[in-house]
């Protein structure tokens, strides 16, 4: 994530993680994410349980509401 980051500027825009896991979650991407983008707003990330990825569209649906990156 870090060598794809360091090629580009962030700065002024805003960044929502995405992510998939098995134990931790967001763990610290969101961390990771807001140290490798300086200037960049880092707003609420999404993780989905591997597993569960295939039934996560409500969960996705409404994170992206929650964010405001879909219209109602």
């Amino acid at each position: 994530m870090t060598t794809f980051t360091e090629a580009l500027d962030f700065a002024g825009k805003a960044i929502h993680p995405v992510t998939t896991f098995a134990v931790s979650g967001l763990g610290s991407t969101e961390r990771d994410y807001a140290a490798a983008c300086p200037g960049a707003t880092v707003g609420e990330g999404l993780a989905v349980r591997g597993e569960e990825v295939k039934e996560a569209g409500a969960d996705v649906e409404a994170w992206l509401r929650r964010t405001l990156l879909l219209g109602s």
